[in-house]
């Protein structure tokens, strides 16, 4: 079996990236030949890939005026780069929109990781009726509910979650694999990497600067809780650019909250780490897109993890009992703060719980078994 991985562009090592790398890597280590056919892609990124062909089409990105434009630009490229590597590969593995609007009009085993719904479906509701653009982006929805409907047999999804939006955009039901954690990396003993939290109570957030990261949300519950804790401080670990970075930081001058909140900008994995292991305690207040990987990093660090009700993994948080689930942020981080024992106690077996039931080898031997079914429905 050959597999060709479609991805946009892998300019920022997040996790969808990480799951591309540990996949392509499961699949060279079991013998099957892979590429990867992307836009753009880090040297870092690049340098952690084994034996995994790069196929590049490079996209150099307008000037910020035609920006919507180098979606139609992406994806042209990627069509043009399935056509050419096409007859190759026995299964095309595509990540990311617009990457599976990019094998129309191409009858391929087609297996689709759908890290997460086309944000255009997710925005569609927020366009101005009556608007042009509101119907260029329902045009857009239309011919992708048509591609993915005709043209991919399988779709993966990461949660349950996740599964019913699917299928109440598309009408078919996906199938679920768990993404995996890399539990000895973040398990395992940490130098100090250039940052240490030395407050007494430091709250982590991690993730892009994003209104779906939602760092506002936890910005606001340390404006509540700085009066009942003292010194207490919040790091904001993540790259942040435009109007919503601007909003934070006009936000935490105009409430006097600069002694209590740090933007790091992007940081290595080693210094995630290290943040995992020194801060106590994680909020991840996350919108309903994205930001999965986070909070079970942070359980293989031991470290206690308050999600959001709308984080997808969210009913595994639950069920499992492996943090708190709440829109109440400011309550669950002054319970942690009073009562560090009973969080602490169930650290351990936490952070087993991940360690035995997500990882990467699980996931990819998943994904193998979806790779194999589409090429034998394609056969049949």
């Amino acid at each position: 079996m050959k597999v060709l991985i479609v991805y946009p562009k892998m300019e920022l090592y997040g996790g969808a990236e990480l799951l591309i790398v540990r996949l392509a890597n499961c699949l060279t280590k079991k013998r099957i030949s892979n590429a990867l056919l992307t836009t753009n892609i880090l040297r870092e990124i690049e340098n952690d890939f084994i034996g995994t062909c790069i196929i590049k089409y490079p996209l150099i990105p307008l000037q910020r005026i035609f920006k919507p434009l180098n979606l139609f630009r992406t994806l042209w490229l990627l069509s043009k780069g399935v056509r050419k590597n096409l007859k190759h590969f026995d299964i095309i593995n595509v990540h990311n929109y617009p990457a599976e609007l990019s094998i129309y009009p191409y009858h391929k085993p087609v297996v689709w990781m759908c890290n997460e719904p086309p944000e255009v479906h997710v925005r569609f509701q927020h366009e101005p009726k009556h608007s042009l653009r509101r119907a260029a982006v329902k045009a857009l929805l239309a011919f992708d509910k048509h591609v993915v409907r005709n043209y991919i047999q399988n779709v993966v999804v990461a949660d349950e979650f996740n599964e019913t939006r699917f299928r109440n955009i598309y009408g078919f039901t996906p199938h679920i694999i768990n993404y995996g954690i890399d539990y000895d990396f973040f398990a395992g003993r940490s130098e100090n990497a250039g940052i240490k939290a030395t407050d007494p109570f430091t709250i982590l957030h991690v993730g892009m600067l994003t209104p779906l990261k939602n760092q506002m949300e936890s910005i606001r519950a340390v404006e509540k809780l700085k009066e009942k804790i003292p010194h207490i401080k919040l790091i904001l670990a993540g790259l942040g650019e435009g109007e919503y970075l601007q909003s934070l930081r006009e936000y935490i001058k105009e409430h006097q909250l600069k002694e209590h909140v740090e933007i790091t900008g992007h940081l290595k994995r080693e210094q995630i780490r290290t943040l995992y292991q020194t801060c106590n305690v994680l909020l991840h207040p996350i919108k309903s897109q994205g930001g999965w990987l986070s909070p079970f990093e942070a359980l293989c660090a031991k470290l206690p993890i308050i999600v959001s009700r709308e984080m997808t993994a969210s009913d595994i948080v639950e069920r499992e009992d492996l943090g708190v689930v709440t829109d109440d942020y400011a309550s669950a981080v002054l319970d942690i703060y009073r009562n560090p024992e009973r969080h602490n106690e169930m650290a351990s077996r936490r952070a087993e719980w991940v360690r035995e039931n997500l990882s990467w080898d699980n996931f990819s031997e998943k994904m193998v078994e979806v790779f194999y079914k589409a090429a034998e429905e394609k056969h049949d």
